[in-house]
Formats: C-alpha cells, sequence, structure tokens
C-alpha cells in the first residue's frame, strides 16, 4: 500500500447558491465525501476532508502543513470556474483523484477539460478508494479511468526507472513535467470496469472526519442518511436513479444503526436526506419507537411523501413524539389531471387526509409544489396559495417544473402543444410562460401563501411542539429569530430581494424564450 495521507476536498464555493438550503436556512455537510473518508480512514495513516464552502485558511496552507500524497476531490454537482480553478492549482508532485456523480455521468468532459486529473474515480468512492489504497496502483483497480503515464501511479512509482519523477507544480504549466509523460504523449486511457450497485454499508458517519459545524437555524446541524432509492415513480424526478443513472432499488439500513448513530450526534437539529425516509413505515415506527424509549433528543426534518402520512395517524404522532419537527412534502399540484401526469401516486383526497392527521400535531410543513406544467393558466398556479393555506402548509416553495433529457416526461411535455425545455436546468416553458413569467408567477404565489398563512402561525406552532419543549423554547426560539434577522440585516441578501421582486413585478413584455 503506498497511499497513506489522503486529502479529501469538497471543491465548492461559499458563494454557490445551490449549496445553502432554503435561502440560506442551513448548509448540508458533503456527506458522500464524510462517507468516503468513513470507509477511507481504516486504510490510511491519516487523512483531513477540507470543504471549502466553510474553510477559512488558505488550501495551499493547509496542504503544505498536512503533506498529502493524495489529493481526492468530489465533484458531485457539476464544474465551475471555482472548481476548475481549485483543481488546476493543486500540486502536481501529488496524486490527484476525482470522483462524485458528474464526475460518473460525464467523464469524457471531465477528463478532457481537466488534464491535470490523474484518476477518475467511477462510482461509489467508499468502494472504489479503499480498493485502490488497498491495490496499490490503478492497475486492476475496478472503478478507475486513468491515462497510461506516470501521473496515474502514486509517488513513489512516479520516480521509478522509465516513468519519470515529479516535480512541484510551481515549476511548469503543463504535464509535460514527467519524463514518462514526454515519452508517451498519446497515453492510452485505460478503463476498469465496474459492476454497477450500491450498498447501504458505508452509510453510518464517522463525524471525527468532520472538521467544521453546519448550521440549522443559526443551531448545531447534522445531516445523516438512512436509506437508498425510492420505490415511487414520479415521472419528473430522478432521485430514484443510482449514481450510473440506472433505478436503485430502495433498501433501508436497519432501525438500530440507525438510532445509535443519531445517539452519536451533538447536533440539535438533524436532517434526514434520504429520497424517502418512509418508503417502509414498520421500519419508521421501530425508529421511533427506539428514539422515544432512548429519550434521544433532536429535531429531525426530512422529504416525506404524502401516502405514509394519510394512511396512519398514529405513525404521525408517533413521529411527533420522537421528535420529527420538520417534514418536506412533495405535494406538487392540487389538480388531478397533474398529479396523475406526473405519476405521484396519491389524489387531492389523500393529501387532504394527510394534512387532518398532521393538523393534530405541530410539525411543521414545507410544501413543495411545481408550476408551469404543459395546459397550466397563471390563476391555476396562483391556486397553490389558497391550496395551500386551506390544507394547513406552513411554508410552501413554488418551484418551476423542469424535464430530465431523455425520460417519458420530457417527451410528455414536448408533445403538448406550444411546449418546450429551456436553458440549463431544462425547464418546461411555453409559448404564453417563459422562464421569466414563471418567476413572476412564483413570487405572487408566495406573497398570496403569506397573506393568508402568516409567518406568526408557524412560528407559534413550533414553539409547542413537545421536542422543542424538551429542548429547551427559548433556545429555539432565539434561534429562529437569529436567522430572521441575518437574512433581514444581511445587504446582499435586501439588495438580491429587492431586486427580484422590482424585475419579477414589473409588467414588461415578455422575453424570448
Amino acid at each position: 500500500m503506498t497511499w497513506k495521507r489522503p486529502l479529501l476536498v469538497y471543491p465548492y464555493s461559499p458563494e454557490k447558491k445551490s449549496e445553502h438550503l432554503y435561502g440560506g436556512l442551513a448548509i448540508i455537510n458533503p456527506i458522500g465525501l464524510e462517507i468516503v473518508a468513513t470507509a477511507l480512514r481504516p486504510h490510511v495513516d491519516d487523512l483531513v476532508l477540507v470543504d471549502m464552502r466553510l474553510e477559512r485558511r488558505p488550501l495551499d496552507d493547509l496542504i503544505r502543513a498536512f503533506r498529502p500524497d493524495m489529493i481526492a476531490v468530489s465533484l458531485m454537482w457539476g464544474r465551475d470556474d471555482y472548481a476548475d480553478t481549485l483543481i488546476r492549482n493543486l500540486p502536481r508532485d501529488t496524486t490527484l483523484v476525482v470522483g462524485g456523480l458528474y464526475a460518473t455521468r460525464h467523464t469524457d468532459e471531465v477528463l478532457e477539460a481537466l488534464p491535470e486529473i490523474d484518476l477518475l474515480a467511477i462510482g461509489y468512492g467508499d468502494e472504489t478508494l479503499p480498493r485502490l489504497v488497498r491495490n496499490g496502483s490503478p492497475e486492476g483497480a475496478a472503478g478507475f479511468w486513468y491515462r497510461d503515464r506516470a501521473t496515474a501511479y502514486p509517488p513513489d512509482a512516479r520516480a521509478r526507472p522509465g516513468r519519470g519523477a515529479a516535480t512541484s507544480r510551481g515549476a511548469a504549466t503543463s504535464r509535460d513535467l514527467m519524463g514518462a509523460v514526454a515519452s508517451k504523449p498519446d497515453a492510452p486511457l485505460v478503463k476498469n470496469p465496474l459492476h454497477p450497485g450500491r450498498s447501504i454499508d458505508h452509510l453510518r458517519i464517522d463525524r471525527s472526519v468532520r472538521r467544521y459545524d453546519y448550521p440549522w437555524l443559526t443551531l448545531k446541524g447534522d445531516n445523516i442518511i438512512t436509506s437508498v432509492g425510492c420505490p415511487m415513480v414520479c415521472a419528473f424526478c430522478k432521485w430514484r436513479e443510482n449514481i450510473f443513472g440506472e433505478v436503485q432499488p430502495w433498501i433501508g439500513r436497519d432501525a438500530e444503526d440507525v438510532v445509535a448513530e443519531l445517539e452519536e450526534t451533538d447536533a440539535t437539529i438533524v436532517h434526514l436526506v434520504d429520497a424517502n425516509f418512509a418508503a417502509d413505515a414498520k421500519r419508521v415506527e421501530r425508529i421511533c419507537d427506539l428514539l422515544i424509549q432512548r429519550d434521544v433528543r433532536h429535531l429531525y426534518a426530512c422529504e416525506i411523501r404524502v401516502n405514509p402520512l394519510y394512511k396512519s395517524a398514529r405513525l404521525v404522532k408517533k413521529m411527533e413524539q420522537a421528535g420529527f419537527f420538520m417534514f418536506m412534502v412533495g405535494l406538487e399540484s392540487y389538480q388531478p389531471r397533474l398529479l396523475k401526469a406526473m405519476r405521484k401516486g396519491y389524489t387531492v383526497k389523500m393529501a387532504r387526509k394527510a394534512f387532518v392527521h398532521l393538523g393534530e400535531t405541530k410539525i411543521l410543513t414545507l410544501g413543495n409544489f411545481l408550476i408551469g406544467n404543459p395546459g397550466e393558466t397563471e390563476q391555476e398556479m396562483l391556486g397553490i396559495a389558497d391550496y395551500a393555506a386551506d390544507l394547513g402548509v406552513d411554508f410552501i416553495s413554488p418551484n418551476k417544473i423542469y424535464a430530465y433529457e431523455d425520460t417519458d416526461f420530457e417527451q410528455w411535455v414536448l408533445a403538448q402543444p406550444g411546449m418546450k425545455v429551456a436553458g440549463r436546468r431544462r425547464y418546461v416553458v411555453s409559448e404564453t410562460y417563459g422562464v421569466e413569467d414563471l418567476r413572476r408567477i412564483q413570487a405572487q404565489v408566495m406573497l398570496r401563501f403569506l397573506r393568508k398563512h402568516p409567518p406568526t402561525i408557524p412560528y407559534r406552532k413550533a414553539l409547542a411542539h413537545p421536542m422543542v419543549r424538551k429542548i429547551g423554547r427559548e433556545k429555539i426560539r432565539r434561534a429562529m429569530l437569529r436567522s430572521l434577522w441575518n437574512h433581514v440585516s444581511d445587504t446582499a441578501f435586501r439588495q438580491r430581494a429587492v431586486k427580484k421582486l422590482v424585475k419579477r413585478f414589473r409588467r414588461s413584455p415578455r422575453a424570448a424564450v
């Protein structure tokens, strides 16, 4: 084994908006990279995980102090100028591995754009990186693409006769630093095969690999994953897919294991990041029973579907008792024809029953809705606010619907008169409603909802939650008010808010889509 000191890097900027959940109310820890670090740790002498969103020390200083022999960068959510520049400026005398969801699905693009890469890891890093370290080189290590050149090998291999020796990045600007590269300018690309699949063996995080606090509402937060996959078949969604773009069967961790991890964290708020946490209602009930029996005190937030909520009022009540504080519910629409087209698997009647059950608790709810569906009028979109307020939803998030490439949903959208898909995010737009029109409608939906359901209602509801009483009402109250103040007092936030409001409510000629 050659590599002993890996440095793992989450390469995204503090300014990257998509990295701040719900407008900056929370920052999600790079849970995938933490899982990789946990799996890798038994095989190395030491490791460091760096999150560039929160790291205050210059990365060059940290590298000099730690002296890594491998740097592994996680390209999960795409490339941008910040991440690309970071990768290009990493030292050349250290093995550079790039992996993650985006790297796996866009291998050719990443290798062409970033020739500095020594190894491209395909698939799940908690399986591939330990395999690489145990093997001592990428030769024969399943899950790696690399150029057959010196830079694909560990540092000691680079100095062997015939392979050239490593040089610091500052000494030159191209990969012909290596004698082996100069002698093999057309080094072939080696692709070691990998069998797709996702296990749940490594999902429990060793929190000693974490160097930062991740806030939720200015309180200490944490995020865990208790299952993979999703049995639902929503037409517009890809969360049921694995890293290879294939359907991932739902697999849940054992309830005892989940609760044991929850007992380890000292966070006040814990976000369960599963695509479908409550796919197995019996497992959820067992988790709740254990949390109640052991008096584990956290506030939990999770994504949840309408289906388990309407089926059992008893389960909903038990989840409240166990500490479930916030449900993000995928309501999407209140129109039966659109729910059917989206293959949501529930009806408006079911949603109303689910919220009757939720109304018997103090669990806060965020209703996610989609606007801009084929045939949907502006008045129907604005009606989301009335429907949500009538249900008793506490917060809403009206989102522009998008269509992933090469999906049945995309084909259905494009088959509708006047419909098209626009931009990098592949928003569904029409001749009547372009992206700017939909943004304006989003803002109007939000304001209409707030008039019917002001924030004071969920504020009082939150403070009455039984777990909030256990943890301390004053503590939670201060956290909510500090979060609000941080937003209002931030100059950049106010400027963005005013700019968006002016732009969205200005009645100007529609821009071309």
